[in-house]
């Protein structure tokens, strides 16, 4: 009970509790205003939460999307720890078993040029010139396909350190400085793996300060020759093939062989397409959406029929994102191939409350038949209808919008157009094309085209789980809408805080107009009184006395 001052002290005033009644009176005045400023400020914190909770769990499911990215359906076995192999391009990968051995390694050319007193050993000025290509005892063939290098040498870089450095600064040379342990310094210098890609070096001397032909090897490379640069010779199924480098990405279609030593005997190697790894892939995407899913229910149901209300019931965002989760689960993927794609076509079925279900037994099923529905699911792909034109996608930056688009091949003149948008162009070193698309829906896309080609048909699917992922990407982003959502309610918070700070204010002046209301009427009782108390006095005093 408010203790009333005003009151202790004037006896003489009316004896109500002053202050209990003042606080009474602003108290139902103005408690429906601070409630509801109060919850409104409750409302956006939980909402607040929500949004953050939302993030936090779209993200998890990212993550697991962006795993699926590479996944496979094909088991790869090779059962000799020589040869390594995996699955490199999912569209091309074809179940296959082969018979493969390997008589040599891939290996680059290393020379010595050895006795110098330190790292930074002083060495003469001049010029050095690379060639690339084959030796044959002292007998050099340069590669026509590969343009000589050179490196200068003056007082800037005219130490064993300093050679080393700038003839690491060109393609295809790698060179260090090496202690012999015996008091001795070398350069050695490597090439890159593959019998072509050994190194001439021949060298113009500075006239005042000769002495650099040291390095010149154009006359008597076996003297500084530690190894000789060689290809890897591999035979696949009773075929002897030759390859630059130890990890071969051209042998099968789709695979990646890495030759990790010479083999003694035959090795078996194979690729078998694997349901249940397929299934359990898709299992775990169908788990993982539907938690997603449970978590935005939760979080927006209206409770309604006895349910609890959610923090952000009837919230326009995440009612939003609901709907266009769902509507990527359902939609068309096109690209792969000449027709669109569903999820549902691997037996995945959407249930009344938008969560999906997998049948193990329709999934086996569909993937007998047609084992590009998991693709369809994990793994984006670019395709072409030609086999003289190999469609492929790296770009994290440029993604190409999914569809089919028309090649036609430059001629007369005339540049070659990707969906009627012109591409860059460029030969390789083997005399193949290059093209790559840098704009239009096409942009990200890489054509690798070989022999006479005037025309294809390129495909690009973008998985569902990379739709997924970039979707959840521009959500959760810091110009996402959540992070707006969190932004609106947040500055709402100070809104209502102010209207809170100038209710209190409002309180006081109440409190202050009511105290003097009653002061003044306190005044008043008491100004009553006393004259009442004069009357009766006087009226005592007019009595005839006894």
């Amino acid at each position: 009970m408010a203790v009333d001052y005003l009151s202790a002290i004037n006896r003489q005033g009316s004896g109500l509790n002053i202050t209990e009644i003042v606080d009474s009176l602003v108290e139902a005045e103005t408690a429906p205003q601070v409630d509801k400023i109060q919850k409104d400020i409750d409302q956006k914190n939980a909402a607040i939460s929500g949004y953050a909770l939302v993030a936090s769990e779209l993200d998890k499911f990212k993550t697991f999307t962006d795993s699926l990215s590479g996944s496979s359906a094909f088991t790869v076995s090779s059962d000799n720890s020589a040869i390594g192999i995996s699955v490199s391009n999912q569209a091309d990968a074809k179940a296959f078993n082969a018979s493969i051995s390997v008589s040599s390694l891939a290996q680059s050319q290393t020379l010595e040029f050895s006795g110098f007193s330190s790292k930074n050993a002083a060495i003469n000025t001049g010029n050095i010139t690379i060639d690339y290509g084959s030796w044959s005892n002292n007998t050099f063939t340069a590669d026509s396909t590969k343009s000589a290098s050179s490196v200068a040498i003056t007082s800037s870089n005219n130490t064993l350190t300093g050679l080393a450095e700038s003839l690491s600064a060109l393609d295809g040379v790698n060179a260090t400085v090496t202690d012999k342990g015996d008091g001795t310094f070398s350069l050695i210098i490597n090439s890159d793996t593959g019998q072509k890609n050994a190194l001439r070096m021949t060298v113009s001397e500075d006239s005042s300060d000769p002495g650099l032909s040291t390095f010149d090897t154009s006359s008597n490379n076996s003297s500084k020759q530690v190894v000789a640069a060689s290809d890897a010779s591999i035979n696949i199924n009773g075929v002897t093939v030759t390859r630059t480098t130890n990890t071969v990405t051209d042998l099968i279609d789709g695979y990646q062989f890495k030759l990790n030593a010479t083999t003694s005997t035959t090795a078996t190697v194979s690729s078998v397409t694997d349901q249940s790894v397929a299934y359990q892939k898709i299992k775990e995407f169908v788990d993982s959406y539907n938690g997603i899913i449970s978590t935005l229910d939760s979080l927006t149901q209206r409770g309604i029929n006895g349910e609890d209300r959610g923090v952000l019931a009837r919230d326009l965002t995440v009612n939003s994102i609901q709907r266009n989760l769902r509507s990527i689960i359902t939609a068309e993927l096109p690209g792969y191939e000449t027709k669109g794609r569903y999820l549902s076509e691997l037996g995945v079925k959407t249930m009344r409350d938008g969560s999906i279900s997998l049948s193990e037994a329709d999934f086996n099923k569909a993937f007998e038949k047609e084992p590009i529905l998991f693709d369809v699911v994990v793994n984006s792909m670019a395709t072409s209808d030609n086999p003289l034109v190999i469609a492929s996608q790296t770009s994290s930056v440029l993604i190409p919008k999914a569809g089919s688009y028309s090649f036609i091949a430059g001629s007369s003149g005339a540049s070659a157009t990707l969906g009627g948008v012109e591409l860059s162009e460029s030969t390789l070193s083997d005399g193949s094309k290059q093209y790559t698309s840098i704009s239009g829906d096409a942009k990200g896309l890489r054509l690798s085209v070989s022999g006479s080609v005037t025309s294809a048909t390129v495909f690009f699917g973008q998985s569902l789980s990379d739709k997924l992922s970039e979707f959840i990407e521009d959500v959760i982003s810091s110009t996402g809408v959540l992070e707006k959502s969190k932004s609106q309610a947040t500055s709402l918070i100070s809104e209502y805080n102010e209207d809170k700070a100038d209710l209190d204010a409002k309180i006081t002046s109440i409190r202050d107009r009511y105290m003097q209301q009653f002061s003044a009427m306190e005044t008043a009782v008491s100004g009553f009184n006393k004259t009442g108390e004069f009357l009766t006095g006087f009226i005592d005093s007019m009595k005839p006395k006894d």
